[in-house]
């Protein structure tokens, strides 16, 4: 099982990386022409070299909020990459202190609290769902599920990484105990 959750977690977290660089090349693309027609297209220099175009057929109104919900995609996706890679906030100075035996429950403890608030999440985002199935977006008529879905997603690959983060800790606190009794016994083969 621990095979397989961790190979899972290892493919979320590469689509998830996947899709944040699309959705962040879809963002820059979109800004860069929003800038080009507004500042470019829309100067009184191309307007009086061309004044018988009308630019502002090229302005897209719905670019904006294409590029603001595409950054709500980049962060909820960037959260559960940055928690695959344990490189988030974290206040560290109680692990530094503690002897070597209670590391390893306090690192358990502090992945079944993210485990629960990620749980929260999930059913909060349900919630978030619901009600906003009937919101639709007012430029780009988009069912506004797909931009709240974000913290769904978010909260069940963060899930998946926790568990996995669990059975590392525990399942590999096993197999390292296992790996110091096969190393000793090889050591001293005439002890048991």
């Amino acid at each position: 099982m621990k095979g397989f959750m961790t190979e899972l977690s290892l493919k979320v977290n590469k689509a998830s990386k996947f899709l944040l660089i699309a959705f962040f090349v879809i963002a820059f693309v979109a800004t860069v022409y929003q800038v080009f027609s507004r500042f470019v297209l829309q100067s009184s220099i191309v307007q009086k070299m061309l004044p018988m175009v009308d630019f502002s057929v090229f302005n897209l109104s719905w670019a904006e909020e294409l590029i603001r919900y595409m950054f709500v995609w980049i962060v909820f996706l960037g959260i559960g990459i940055v928690y695959k890679s344990k490189e988030h906030a974290q206040v560290e100075i109680l692990l530094h202190y503690l002897p070597e035996k209670l590391k390893g429950k306090l690192q358990v403890l502090i992945e079944v609290i993210n485990s629960a608030v990620f749980l929260f999440l999930i059913v909060y985002g349900f919630s978030i769902l619901k009600f906003t199935s009937q919101q639709i977006s007012p430029s780009m008529g988009l069912n506004m599920t797909l931009i709240y879905g974000s913290v769904l997603v978010c909260s069940l690959i963060c899930l998946l990484h926790s568990f996995v983060n669990i059975l590392d800790l525990v399942v590999g606190k096993e197999e390292k105990a296992r790996i110091v009794q096969v190393e000793v016994a090889n050591e001293n083969p005439h002890i048991g």
